[in-house]
């Protein structure tokens, strides 16, 4: 099974943080600026989806969408890692507009945009090339031989590459297709190994890595402590509903759910993390009772960890 594309962890981190605070917060244009990044970045990462969807290999291939190589201390996050029957490969996607300029004795990236400065970017090349790596030294461990190849993907219409990059394959999207023509075509006359792909698809999955949700460093020292608590009516959006009889109700559009408070586990897990007490969501989400609140984190089906006193709830990715 090809596992859906899902938003990375600032993606979210930043949604979750739009909408609890205030747009009058000095910080609110930053996370603004910082989602709408983030937000072409994952419409960048769907639209590659969609070429790899639609090329000739489409029935030949299984892909994991960022999926983490490597282990709790030394790990790659890999945008695409695409199995076929004959090589792997690894796609890492850019969405950065302008002129783009990579330069091979310095390793660096720069970007020009109308006639504006020059702006140094993150080296792309060491980026995939470390990843092609950790991909050869898991395969490796496991006893898998066959070929691993990486790919930077430029996402953005408005990417210009003024020359092609030295020391690995940088493309396009719009020349994804014909990329991917020529990689299968360097193997069309060998015979495919003794694996399925399959079994190397759920082995990636099952030695992924368990890290912590990733948040953004330099944040305000005050952030989170001026963020709005409360689960929050999604058709307000600036409203705090309230909880009776089993239901979530907001009083200004009168919109009630069983399940509302999903989301708001879901936003606190990326804010805060992946742990918290009873007492903690109590205070969050503003229930009155905590026999009401335990009642409410068990119906929720998370995972408990200690005892009695010690007691946390483990909330999953949904």
């Amino acid at each position: 099974m090809n596992h859906i594309r899902k938003k990375s962890d600032y993606h979210l981190f930043y949604e979750a943080l739009e909408r609890r605070l205030s747009k009058n917060h000095s910080y609110f244009s930053t996370v603004q600026q910082n989602l709408r990044r983030e937000g072409g970045g994952y419409a960048g990462e769907l639209r590659v989806d969609r070429e790899l969807s639609e090329g000739r290999f489409y029935d030949s291939y299984l892909v994991l969408r960022n999926i983490l190589v490597g282990n709790e201390t030394s790990f790659c996050q890999i945008d695409s890692l695409v199995i076929y029957s004959k090589f792997v490969l690894i796609l890492e996607v850019k969405n950065i507009p302008g002129i783009l300029t990579y330069d091979e004795e310095t390793h660096q990236l720069t970007r020009r945009r109308d006639d504006g400065p020059i702006e140094g970017m993150g080296n792309p090349v060491g980026q995939i090339q470390r990843s092609e790596r950790m991909v050869k030294r898991f395969l490796t461990q496991h006893d898998i031989s066959i070929p691993v190849h990486g790919m930077i993907v430029f996402s953005n219409p408005a990417s210009i590459l003024e020359k092609p990059f030295p020391d690995c394959l940088a493309v396009h999207v719009s020349g994804l297709y014909q990329s991917l023509e020529n990689l299968h075509q360097l193997y069309a006359d060998q015979l495919n190994p003794q694996f399925e792909l399959r079994n190397v698809q759920q082995l990636f999955v099952l030695k992924e890595p368990k890290i912590t949700p990733m948040k953004p460093s330099n944040l305000p020292l005050n952030l989170f402590a001026e963020i709005r608590t409360g689960v929050l009516c999604p058709k307000c959006n600036d409203r705090k509903m309230h909880y009776s009889r089993k239901l979530w109700r907001c009083k200004q559009c009168h919109y009630k759910s069983a399940q509302e408070h999903l989301t708001t586990l879901q936003e606190y897990r990326v804010l805060f993390g992946e742990h918290l007490t009873t007492n903690e969501w109590m205070n969050f989400c503003g229930l009155k009772s905590l026999a009401t609140t335990k009642r409410v984190l068990i119906e929720s089906n998370l995972e408990k960890t200690g005892g009695n006193k010690n007691r946390k709830w483990v909330i999953s990715p949904s």
